[in-house]
């Protein structure tokens, strides 16, 4: 497996100040002529797929730290445009309010008072009862319950007029009516079904009693008491005992991961090691430790490690990832794609594995699958510069050179010291029959002297 760059350049970049976009590139340039350096003074000289391998991780380490230095910036913008804070009033300026002129008083003319007007006086005529009035007590005389006059007007008694007559007779002739209402019925009435309802109940309440006699002749007097049935204790369940070696295998993870990250797989494997011994059945453990394995070179014990991980029931990206990568080192073309496969299955979303997928259907000479696969990737990472080094792979073994020489300058804009860049756009020139290719070869050359080995194992001469 490929160093892992993104700490160290995480932290150079967080040390930044200013934080801007100019500084960081100098940061990322300065990361891979270091690189580069590394290569050439090396002995014994870095494998060319060793050192695409380096290259490649780097890049993925820079883009990681750029879109998250981006992320931050864009949410520092957002956070400060959040909140809107408007300006004091003492500096707000004051709008201007007209004054308005007082109005001018005008002398009113005096008023001449006008002599009282004497009207003569009024006959009034005594009023005659309304017809409502009149209906009203018209109606009167056909009331039989319930009469109370809202209204009573008064009368003379030494000459009283039609209305109170009537009025009276009608008093004359409610006083001799009878009282309306029942009759009190006499003593001697409703004896009969009294003495039903009386006789009725005296028989109900015998056969009651006889009832009961009966009842507690043969069964006995009843008992109220419930009859329960004796509680069983709850048993509490025995306190889960926590295991003491998964905390111990936690912290020998962590520092495995560590001395990984450190550049140190061999210490790695040996703290992995013994986290597998104290649980056996963990499956991160071997995941880890066969990424240590692919550091070291040793293919074959990180398949294994891997196969066992998958076995486990792991679902893990890198789990696929990394048996894949052990799989395209060994040549083992279908089954790298196919665990390349699963991966994108489980992260359909990360660009690298469809690259990486992209790079083994090249090497393969799938060609239009592997074309398919570096354009999926490009969609979801523009302009990146391992993956247009792949397409442009794909490009040369189609014979594109044109297109394949349009992507290597690409990624050497991106990366000038990308090697394998830089040695195939000199042969896609030379195939196109332009000798300057040569200039192109030499310089890769003398970077990488294994070069030309490389690109024939990857089917190009």
């Amino acid at each position: 497996m490929s160093t892992d760059y993104y700490k160290p350049i995480a932290n150079a970049v967080g040390r930044l100040r200013p934080n801007t976009l100019a500084a960081r590139r100098s940061i990322y340039d300065q990361a891979r002529q270091l690189l580069f350096e590394e290569a050439q003074n090396s002995r014994p000289p870095m494998a060319v797929s060793e050192l695409i391998a380096e290259q490649r991780a780097l890049e993925e380490a820079i883009q990681m730290v750029e879109a998250e230095a981006v992320f931050n910036e864009n949410a520092e913008a957002a956070g400060e445009n959040e909140y809107f804070r408007a300006p004091p009033r003492v500096n707000a300026p004051r709008p201007r309010v007209p004054v308005a002129t007082p109005p001018v008083e005008r002398p009113r003319p005096p008023v001449v008072p006008r002599p009282p007007v004497q009207q003569p006086p009024v006959q009034r005529r005594p009023a005659a009862p309304p017809q409502e009035v009149q209906e009203v007590y018209e109606q009167e005389a056909y009331q039989e319950e319930y009469y109370e006059p809202s209204y009573e007007p008064e009368a003379d008694e030494n000459y009283p007029d039609e209305r109170t007559l009537r009025m009276r007779e009608q008093e004359q002739r409610r006083a001799q009516r009878q009282p309306r209402g029942r009759a009190r019925r006499s003593a001697g009435q409703g004896t009969s079904s009294s003495t039903i309802v009386v006789v009725a109940a005296a028989l109900f309440a015998l056969f009651v009693a006889g009832g009961a006699a009966a009842y507690v002749t043969i069964y006995g007097w009843p008992s109220f008491r419930s009859a329960q049935q004796p509680q069983k204790k709850q048993e509490t369940p025995p306190q889960q005992q926590v295991d003491p070696n998964i905390a111990k295998q936690r912290d020998l993870m962590e520092k495995a991961s560590k001395a990984l990250e450190g550049g140190d797989p061999t210490t790695s494997i040996q703290l992995l090691t013994e986290a597998i011994v104290l649980l056996p059945k963990e499956a991160p453990a071997y995941t880890l430790r066969g990424h240590s394995y692919l550091q070291t070179g040793d293919s074959a014990k990180a398949i294994e490690d891997f196969s066992e991980s998958i076995k486990l029931g792991s679902k893990d990206f890198y789990a696929f990832v990394g048996r894949a990568v052990a799989y395209r080192r060994i040549r083992d073309f279908p089954r790298s794609i196919a665990d390349y496969n699963e991966a994108i299955k489980i992260r359909p979303d990360h660009a690298g594995a469809w690259n990486n997928r992209c790079f083994v259907q090249a090497i393969a000479n799938n060609l239009d699958a592997a074309l398919a696969d570096c354009n999926e990737s490009l969609r979801l990472i523009a302009n990146e510069p391992n993956t247009l080094d792949s397409r442009a792979l794909v490009y040369l073994k189609q014979g594109k050179w044109d297109l394949a020489i349009a992507d290597y300058d690409a990624v050497l804009k991106l990366q000038p010291n990308t090697v394998s860049a830089m040695y195939g756009r000199g042969l896609a020139k030379l195939k196109k029959g332009d000798k300057r290719g040569q200039a192109d070869i030499a310089t890769a050359t003398a970077a990488a002297p294994t070069i030309a080995q490389e690109f024939e194992r990857y089917g190009v001469k």
